[in-house]
């Protein structure tokens, strides 16, 4: 192996960085409808004299998480109740989704040019999963449900949903040649990018016992554990391209501000719950340190690390460079991807 080929190895890891997500001055709504489109501009930039443009050319997309990347998952799958929101702002109906708009997911899909992921436990309306299969629902952890839990969709759930989706449309392709038009073919498995937005809730459950700054880290360590080993689970059955979503500023979160912000001491110079932040600033650490770990072990993987959290602080600590109807409706739609620099990495931590 030659120098360049030693490189583009320890370049596998590509980091979505948000430095300069607010530079600009404040935009007219109507391009918010279009911002979408600039993550196809999105780009590499390298230690290295070489950049190398972003591809989006997937044939499938396969998605693990919870309310911020599900489409309808926890309404189909538990009749859940959903009176609020449900993404009708744009879609004029109700959709599955926990905002009043499009999710991070819906704009991504866009941006590769593929139809809208369908959640795997809807079951009306003969949806088609050629393109991929969406698994996340709102309320999901990483850490395996149990009975004191609100949603049984956890992380090993959705893996073990994919694995049995992925053998039943594998065998059903066998007898049928017809169904290609409805479920991804066998090579679309293995270049397909796998997608990961999960561990808010995880991190959010934690807080509402009495716990020290070790547990947590302690507790944090167990998630990137159950992480890892899910992502290795799909890159031994064939999966190559993943994108991780780091968590975002928890204690950002209106309701964790109503519940342990009520005393100023707990809040930090931007008002958000300073003992949340600190603990998705861990999880954050520790989520990219696995990353680099399992490249080290996964020769043939790609990783794709989107960081979330400083997109979404950056909005929330200069929102008066948008105005508040912006900021508004840019966590309506979760149009979180458009300026993001895509940077080559090798073992050090920016």
């Amino acid at each position: 192996m030659d120098g360049r080929e030693k490189q583009e190895r320890k370049s596998r890891l590509l980091f979505a960085f948000a430095k300069d997500f607010v530079t600009a001055p404040p935009i007219s709504m109507a391009l918010l409808y279009i911002l979408h489109s600039l993550l196809k501009l999105a780009f590499l930039c390298s230690f290295w004299p070489t950049v190398i443009p972003l591809s989006l050319n997937y044939p499938a997309v396969f998605n693990f998480g919870d309310s911020n990347s599900d489409t309808g998952g926890l309404v189909a799958g538990k009749a859940f109740p959903m009176t609020q929101f449900n993404g009708e702002t744009y879609f004029h109906e109700p959709s599955g989704r926990f905002c009043d708009g499009r999710l991070i997911i819906d704009f991504l899909m866009e941006a590769m040019e593929l139809p809208y992921m369908n959640p795997y436990l809807e079951s009306v309306g003969s949806p088609s999963f050629q393109t991929g299969c969406n698994f996340a629902t709102g309320g999901s952890t990483i850490l395996p449900a149990n009975a004191a839990s609100t949603n049984p969709f956890s992380f090993n759930l959705q893996l073990s949903q994919f694995f049995r989706f992925k053998n039943r449309a594998l065998t059903l392709l066998s007898k049928d040649k017809e169904l290609q038009n409805y479920l991804p073919a066998e090579d679309d498995f293995n270049k397909a990018l796998y997608i990961f937005d999960i561990g808010q809730n995880d991190l959010d459950r934690v807080f509402y016992f009495p716990v020290s700054d070790e547990q947590v880290v302690a507790f944090i360590s167990k998630l990137m554990s159950e992480l890892n080993y899910g992502m290795k689970r799909l890159y031994d059955a064939g999966a190559r391209n993943f994108w991780v979503h780091n968590t975002g500023p928890l204690g950002c979160l209106p309701r964790i501000i109503a519940t342990f912000g009520k005393k100023p001491s707990n809040l930090d110079e931007h008002g958000c719950v300073a003992s949340h932040n600190r603990a998705a600033t861990v999880f954050n650490k520790k989520l990219h340190d696995m990353c680099l770990q399992f490249l080290a072990h996964s020769p043939e993987a790609n990783i794709t690390y989107v960081d979330i959290f400083s997109i979404k602080l950056n909005l929330i600590s200069n929102y008066s460079l948008y105005g508040k109807q912006a900021i508004n409706h840019f966590f309506s739609f979760n149009v979180l991807l458009q300026s993001i620099r895509i940077c080559f990495q090798d073992s050090s931590i920016h």
